[in-house]
This record gives C-alpha cells, structure tokens and sequence, in this order.
C-alpha cells in the first residue's frame, strides 16, 4: 500500500450527470505540505491561454468565450482524469525538461502528492499538477485546431473544439461525422482518428458518453454554459432563481426554508440508493446568494437580467447580499413593482411636549440605517425653537406598537439628527446608503416618507421626482427636485434606482412661501455619521472603565 494512503479519508459526491466523484481528502498536515508546494509549482508552470481550468483569474466563462458565435461546437470528456496520472508520470515530468529536478526530489514530491500511486482529486496540488501532466497535449491538440480552422480550449478534463465551417468541411481529423443517406448528421458524431490517437498517446482515456456535437441552430453549451451568441446561463436557471426570490417575497422566509429543504430532502432520498444519512442543507438564502453571484459572474455587474434578480432579493433585507454594481441613473420600472419593502424601514417621528405653557406637538419622518439607529431631521426635534432629546416612533403599518427613541446624535448645521430606538434587543430592516455615485442632474429618485401624515394610512408615501440641481448652502450639499415636498416629509430617505439611500429630505412646505424642492446629500449624512463615531470614541476615553 502507498505509504501516504493513511492521510487521506475518501468520500463520494453526486454528480449533475448521474453518478458519483471520488474524493479523497488529505490530512492537515499532508494538506498543508502539499499547499505549499502548489505555490512553488505555481511558480514555475506557465499554463496557455487556451488552459482555463485551475488558473488564477481564469473561470468557466474565460473557457466558454473563445467558442461564441461558432457554426458548430464538439465536446468530449476525459476519463477518470485525475486516477489516470499515475506515480510514475509525475515523477517523469518533474525529471525531464523543463523541471529537470533530481530524481530523488521527484520521487518525494511524486509520492507527496499521489495516494495508492493516483492523483487524487481533492488534493491542493492535484489542480496544477494535471495541468503540468496535460502541457504536451495542450501544445499538440491547439497545433491540431490551428491547422484545421478551429478554436480549442480545455477546462480540467473537458476539452472544447469550435469550428467557422458548415458541417461538410469540419476537418475529420478532429472529428467525423456518421453519414445517413449519404448526407452528414451532426447527431451522430466521434472523435477523429487523429485527435484520438494524441489523447491515448497522452496516457488519457476519451469518455464516449460525452462525446458531442453541437449546431448553432440548437443550444450550444460548453462547460455549462450556452455559447450561441455570448457565454450565458440557460433560461431554467434564471427562472429557478427568480422563483426562488419569489417563494420568499409571497410566504415569507421561514415558510419557503420549509418548502426548500423538503424539496432538497425528497430529491436526496429518490437519488440515495436506499442509504440514509444526514442531509445538511443550506438556508434558502445563501443558495439564492450563490445563485446570483454565479449569474453575476457570467453575465456581468450590469446585465439587466441580474441587476432585475439582485435588486429583488436585496429588497428582501436578509443578512444576505449581492452586489448592484455602479448606477446608470436611469430609474427602471422593476423598483417601481415593489411597493412594501420600504414600509418596514421607514417611520414615523412624532414629538410633543409642554412650550412655555402650552401643549406641541410635531411631526416628521425618518429611515433605519442600522439596527435601532434611526436618521431624522435636527428641525423634526425642535418645537418653537426648543431643543427636544427624545421622540415617539413607530411604523405605519403597526402604528399601536410605537417606541421612545433617545437622540444620540444632533448635527443642527446639517439639519440631522440620530435616534436610538429605547428596547433591549430587536432586528429592524435597514437602508443602504449610497457612497460611490451620488445623485447627479437628470436622475430619477424615489422619495419616501410621510408628508402631511394622516392617521389611516398604512404605507409611506413613495413619490418620484427629477433631479434638476445640486449646489451648496453654508457648505452644506443640497440636491433641488422639480416635486414640491411638504410638512411631515421632513426626514425622509431620498432612493436612487438601486434603492440607495441618496438624500434625505429637508424642510417641507408649511404654507408659507419658501423653497421646499430640495433634500440633503447624503454624503452629509455620512459625514455625521463619522463625527457621532468621533464623539462615542472621546466619550468613552473620559468615562472611567
């Protein structure tokens, strides 16, 4: 027995096509030794442009691209990729040019890395070690495409050749097409005798199974992903994600984990061969994140697609998140189907209190940054010039259940204030707020808050403006809207298309003749952000510990 087969512990996992993978971990100890000798191999293999599997910078799409926009696109798989690089070629290679390593150091690497005389997959090195074993063939099937028009790329053991050619022409050389009344049939195609003989002299083996050629008039896929016009995710997949967000946005998020892990479960038993084991599934929400990111990887930051399905599920205001990319300022009508996933982060402030006498009382609105801190308005919390330090808040949609909110935070040059909402411990759904691209001349917002509030209502107003100018007062960053904003919006997070938080809306009309088409940039926001941070940080220096 190899001497290293006692470090490794071996487990099956499902394959997509059917069948199991082999997997064979090594011990922390192999594991990290053969870690480190991945860096040095790293360091010396220079893997091809046409080598897209296990290399830094390089993914799916980098081995999809080359084969876009081809008459006709030919799969095959090679079998038992990884088994099939033995003990004796590993130490072959690293003996020979151009490593030329001491035939001892070889043999000590070649036995580091194998187990049973095998590569095994799920080693550190295993990765760059194939690629180093696949060099010659690499070299030897890109000359072969060259010569015959055709573009060839490889991805561990899935090898890609695309061709510019109809059918008639494709080189046989690479691959042959079975004729039927005398007239070509891309349906039943193999391997060139050519091309098979460099992979059996290679020491690899071709799986007939997966042996596939495909017209640009049918789905064309390598390594996944479909290549016909540019490399994408089919149509299933996107319709499975969207359903996904969909399952949470209608039951809720406890409801569709239920839906999501019994569905997980019944497929588990119907392909488990009987066996029972625990099955560990992942929240629904991280395999939506998962989902996304891929799809993001793909199709690009700015794909529409995207874009629509990442937006929908950040609405969601779970813990998870994907990333929206820069703004193109155009205010797409995907934010205008979802009209309640604000609600929850917007409030009510509502102040009161015994002026010189006589009873006041003043509203505003104000918006959740993070958990219980609440940003509103410094004129919200004032009343006939007096100062106030605390407020009443509540939701619109639970307007019996209300809470005391102590000011943290007052910046009255800025006319901002920070509330913290008084309970022990409570999660509230939060805005995000805009720090690369600030609302700019032409951009649609969205404003949102509760101008001249009326007791029935149980949703935050939502309405869309245009923005026109952005200037300073008093060295203070304002951005001008052609809507009139009134009394009680005052407060208000202002939302550009990827519902960021951009503004925050400033003094409404009372009646009186002033200029009421204008919110606070919310890189002012920021800036008191940093300054209550300052502030907590020289507070608790001077309290004793």
């Amino acid at each position: 027995m190899h001497p290293t087969s006692e470090s490794y512990s071996t487990f099956e996992i499902k394959k997509k096509s059917g069948g199991v993978r082999e997997i064979s971990a090594p011990s922390d100890k192999l594991k990290t030794l053969q870690g480190r000798l991945k860096v040095l191999l790293n360091e010396i293999y220079e893997p091809k442009k046409y080598v897209t599997g296990f290399v830094n910078g390089k993914s799916i799409v980098a081995n999809a691209k080359p084969h876009t926009r081809k008459k006709f696109v030919f799969n095959l798989d090679l079998q038992d990729f990884f088994p099939s690089i033995t003990f004796a070629r590993i130490r072959g290679l690293l003996v020979s040019k151009p490593y030329s390593l001491d035939s001892s150091v070889a043999t000590v690497i070649a036995h580091l890395v194998t187990v049973n005389g095998k590569l095994p997959q799920g080693g550190p090195s295993s990765p760059v070690i194939s690629n180093m074993i696949c060099s010659s063939l690499d070299r030897k099937l890109k000359t072969l495409a060259a010569k015959n028009r055709a573009e060839y790329t490889r991805y561990a053991d899935d090898i890609t050749f695309s061709f510019y050619d109809d059918l008639d022409y494709i080189a046989s050389d690479i691959v042959e097409v079975l004729k039927g009344d005398k007239l070509p049939n891309h349906y039943f195609a193999k391997c060139g005798q050519s091309l098979e003989r460099l992979i059996v002299d290679a020491g690899f083996k071709i799986n007939y199974l997966k042996v596939r050629l495909q017209g640009r008039y049918e789905r064309q896929v390598v390594t996944g992903l479909v290549v016909n016009k540019k490399p994408n995710v089919n149509r299933q997949y996107v319709r499975k994600t969207g359903a996904m967000i969909h399952s949470i946005e209608t039951k809720g998020l406890e409801e569709a984990r239920r839906i999501y892990s019994e569905k997980i479960i019944k497929q588990e038993q119907k392909s488990g061969d009987g066996k029972e084991e625990e099955i560990k599934i992942p929240p629904i929400e991280a395999h939506i994140q998962g989902r996304l990111l891929f799809l993001k990887q793909v199709v690009g930051l700015e794909s529409q697609v995207y874009r629509r399905l990442a937006l929908r599920f950040n609405l969601l205001g779970l813990k998870y998140r994907v990333p929206l990319g820069v703004s193109k300022n155009k205010f797409s009508e995907d934010f205008r189907k979802f009209t309640k996933w604000y609600d929850s982060k917007c409030w009510v402030v509502e102040v009161e209190g015994e002026i010189r006498g006589e009873f006041e009382c003043g509203q505003g609105s104000g918006f959740m940054i993070f958990d219980q801190v609440l940003v509103t308005c410094s004129h919200v919390l004032e009343l006939k010039g007096t100062k106030l330090e605390e407020a009443t808040v509540y939701q619109a949609s639970a307007r019996s259940r209300s809470y005391k909110a102590k000011l943290l935070y007052r910046d009255a040059h800025r006319d901002l204030a920070l509330l913290k909402i008084s309970v022990e411990k409570s999660e509230f759904d939060y805005f995000d707020l805009e720090t690369s691209v600030l609302a700019d001349v032409g951009d649609e917002v969205s404003i949102l808050g509760f101008p001249q509030d009326k007791l029935g209502a149980q949703s935050a107003g939502n309405q869309t403006a245009v923005v026109r100018n952005k200037f300073p007062i008093s060295g203070v960053g304002f951005v001008e809207v052609d809507k009139e904003l009134y009394a009680g919006n005052s407060g208000g997070p202002v939302l550009n298309q990827d519902s960021r938080v951009v503004g925050i809306v400033g003094i409404g009309n009372d009646g009186e003749y002033c200029d009421h088409s204008r919110f606070i940039c919310v890189s002012e926001l920021l800036k008191v952000v940093d300054g209550f941070k300052v502030a907590s940080a020289e507070k608790s220096e001077i309290e004793p510990a």
